[in-house]
């Protein structure tokens, strides 16, 4: 019979097509699989968990294969087929079997969705009630049919994936590379195990023979399925890769959903909305809604075959009561979940070690023996988005309108005491709730991110609390309470004109400076040397800051007009906060302050600088654009015939003198060319000659030599080539992956400029 709705046809006989089946088995395989496969991956198998995926996949299309050859035998639905292969009694027995397995896959479902909501967007709210929604929108879906679903997830399914690739895409620019490195580490067992996972998430493809029935071209049913498993793969493989360059293998092994944290980590520049990962809950809501469905859907069709067998017959609306009772089962199953923990890892522990290979094993050993309700799909595509849009904006029970609410754009952190009440109190502004979704700076003072046992509370409290997003700059002053005296002098809020600092700073990718995803994933894989902005007032500085700069003072050397050198002068007294230093955030702790010259070499050898201007000699300012730099580790043999470790930095690029005169006598920092004749004399008139490139090239040399110099006399690598060894240098990686804070005293940086220079 046909239907027709709104100008359209749509066969009503209770069959689907290919496409539908690929749409509705992809559906099945990501919304699990993304959220749970990351971190199992990274916890078994590490970087080399994209293999086990690989693998997986391969096993996975092997199944196909023997399902294939499976589906030609069977002349009726896959239930019946199973009473007429092994008998009525132990044909009954395996539908026991099989519809265990559904309902606890289901509550699984409904546990996980309900907790993913709590933690990711609502708030005061009962689990009971969030469950309750679930499951109530599931019951709608079941009486669709299996026809109605398809047709909602085949009209829905680019709309959620072209925004995940969307999201894929930015997430990828806040990649490193060297996080996939060094790969073939993993043991034999530990890749087993990743694949064993891997697998588990694709055992649901086995659900193609229940589909039998369903399917109007049955010959279409396993390459459809061949499809989603292919399609799903690519997604898993690219989401694993972007996931693990962005936190490590070590973070991603201790988060609980990594594909949503993974949205909170994109820098949305000069964007009032901070929370992006809210986007992601769309897909995964209905990718679990779908999985939710289908093992309700698949039990159901068990028990409504057992009544048929029984010589019952249901019709009209009495068709729906067995999925009534299900999800009723499926509820009192889920409170369980939620209410034992002992009892969760019990059952997924069946899930996993028993279901798995039930499922999966069932078909093998087949092998080696051989009226509905009419839903207008209109109505039923806008109940499902307005469920998802209201699951978006809810709030909870007692929901505070935007007027009762207070946006911070900026958390002050003074110490532990202060950090806790302003917390535990929720900081009511007044009469209104703080909600801190739209959080952009926090900002501690340096006194008590000194303090590393502290710090570490505060980083756990703040990374459980949802509303805090990931990727809110991290900065440090000497005192919160005398910034903030300088708001009233700003044309803006003083979060915002911290965040238009450091986003607006001439020259740095606002990639170089932390934010509290940053510090959050530091705690665990300990490979960063991260650079904290310091702010103080303009003109301005507090004792503690000079007493750590003192020796970079020291060090620089500052030329006035005439060439001698003379104390560097304070700027002009504006009142305004400026980055006057930064602190260094090394393997979980503060290790102490730098200048701002240092920080800036840093960015610049790290490639988080457009362009570095810097003066290499009395009134000779040089701007090079356009740089990159690589970084290598390497070993020659040194004074005494001590073996050297060396990391050479080359640099090239393009570069310009911006202004003034140098001659090779006047730079004390290079001894060999005080007898060099060669002077560079108005240069930006002058043809540049090959001579004159190399006396800038070795000028800067010289510059960034004393710069990285002088960071490791603290103990501070400006290359930051200890993230990069698992790739650069397997040798040293195992040398230090136990020790590295050796690593820092055994190395020496040397640069090699190649910077070809221009002349105007």
């Amino acid at each position: 019979m046909l239907e027709e709705i709104g100008g359209s046809m749509f066969s009503e006989n209770n069959q689907i097509s290919g496409r539908q089946v690929f749409r509705l088995l992809t559906y099945d395989f990501l919304g699990m699989g993304t959220l749970l496969l990351p971190t199992m991956l990274a916890d078994t198998a590490g970087r080399d968990g994209i293999f086990c995926i690989l693998a997986g996949i391969l096993s996975t299309f092997l199944y196909l294969k023997l399902l294939r050859y499976l589906l030609k035998g069977m002349k009726t639905s896959y239930p019946d087929f199973l009473k007429q292969k092994c008998g009525k009694v132990c044909g009954y027995v395996l539908w026991g079997g099989y519809f265990l397995y559904f309902i606890l896959m289901a509550s699984y479902t409904a546990y996980l969705f309900s907790t993913l909501m709590l933690n990711g967007l609502v708030e005061n709210i009962s689990f009971y009630l969030v469950l309750l929604l679930i499951l109530l929108l599931a019951f709608y879906g079941m009486a669709g049919g299996i026809e109605g679903r398809a047709r909602v997830y085949e009209m829905l399914f680019w709309f959620l994936m072209i925004p995940l690739f969307l999201m894929l895409f930015a997430a990828c620019r806040e990649v490193k590379p060297a996080y996939w490195s060094p790969v073939f580490v993993a043991d034999g067992k530990e890749m087993l195990n990743g694949s064993y996972y891997v697998f588990f998430c694709y055992s649901m493809v086995s659900i193609v023979l229940f589909l039998k029935e369903y399917v109007a071209d049955r010959k279409k049913c396993v390459g459809a399925a061949e499809k989603a498993v292919g399609f799903s793969g690519g997604v898993f493989a690219v989401l694993y890769l972007i996931l693990l360059g962005l936190f490590g293998v070590d973070a991603l092994a201790q988060m609980k959903f990594p594909a949503v944290t993974m949205m909170s980590r994109v820098q949305v520049t000069g964007g009032f909305l901070k929370r992006t990962d809210a986007f992601m809950f769309s897909i995964w809501f209905f990718t679990l809604y779908a999985m939710l469905n289908s093992m309700v859907f698949y039990s159901g069709n068990l028990a409504a075959k057992v009544i048929r067998d029984c010589g019952g017959y249901l019709e009209g609306k009495k068709r729906m009561l067995p999925y009534l009772i299900l999800l009723l089962l499926v509820y009192g199953v889920t409170v369980l979940f939620y209410r034992n923990q002992q009892f969760l890892d019990c059952v997924t522990f069946l899930l996993w070690k028993i279901g798995t290979p039930f499922v999966v094993g069932v078909p093998v050993l087949l092998c080696l023996t051989g009226e509905r309700k009419k839903h207008n799909k209109k109505v039923r595509v806008l109940v499902l988005v307005c469920f998802l849009f209201g699951c978006l904006f809810l709030q909870g029970c007692n929901v505070a309108e935007l007027e009762d609410k207070a946006f911070p754009v900026l958390l002050n952190i003074r110490d532990q005491d202060d950090f806790q009440n302003v917390w535990l109190n929720h900081e009511y502004a007044g009469n209104k709730e703080v909600d801190y979704n739209h959080l952009k700076v926090v900002l501690i003072e340096r006194s008590f991110l000194e303090k590393e046992a502290e710090v570490e509370d505060m980083l756990s409290m703040l990374e459980q609390e949802k509303e805090v997003p990931w990727n809110a700059y991290v900065m440090t002053t000497e005192s919160c309470d005398r910034l903030a005296q300088t708001e009233g002098e700003l044309d803006v809020l003083l979060g915002n004109y911290l965040e238009e600092l450091l986003e607006n700073t001439s020259g740095i990718d606002q990639k170089a400076y932390p934010t509290l995803g940053m510090l959050y994933e530091e705690r665990a894989n300990h490979l960063e040397t991260l650079y904290i902005p310091f702010v103080d007032i303009e003109g301005e500085q507090s004792g503690a800051v000079q007493d750590d700069t003192e020796k970079e003072k020291q060090s620089a050397t500052v030329w006035d007009d005439t060439g001698k050198e003379e104390e560097e002068q304070q700027p002009v007294m504006t009142g305004k906060p400026q980055i006057t230093a930064y602190e260094v955030w090394k393997r979980g702790r503060a290790v102490g302050l730098v200048d701002t010259d240092t920080a800036r070499a840093a960015f610049f050898t790290q490639n988080f600088a457009d362009d570095y201007t810097l003066q290499l000699a009395p009134e000779l300012y040089v701007k090079v654009d356009a740089a990159s730099c690589r970084v290598k580790e390497t070993e020659k043999i040194g004074v005494g015939g001590l073996t050297e470790q060396i990391v050479a930095v080359t640099v090239t690029g393009e570069g310009e003198i911006l202004s003034g005169t140098v001659s090779a006598s006047e730079n004390p920092a290079n001894a060999e060319a005080e007898n060099t004749e060669t002077n560079i004399t108005n240069t930006s008139y002058e043809k540049m000659t090959r001579e004159k490139e190399q006396l800038l090239n070795t000028r800067m040399e010289d510059y960034l030599n004393a710069a990285a110099t002088h960071a490791l006399e603290k103990e501070i690598d400006i290359t930051n080539s200890y993230r990069n060894l698992g790739a650069d240098n397997r040798t040293w990686y195992f040398k230090y992956q136990n020790t590295p804070a050796a690593y820092e005293k055994d190395i020496k940086i040397q640069y090699l400029v190649e910077i070809n220079w221009k002349s105007e």
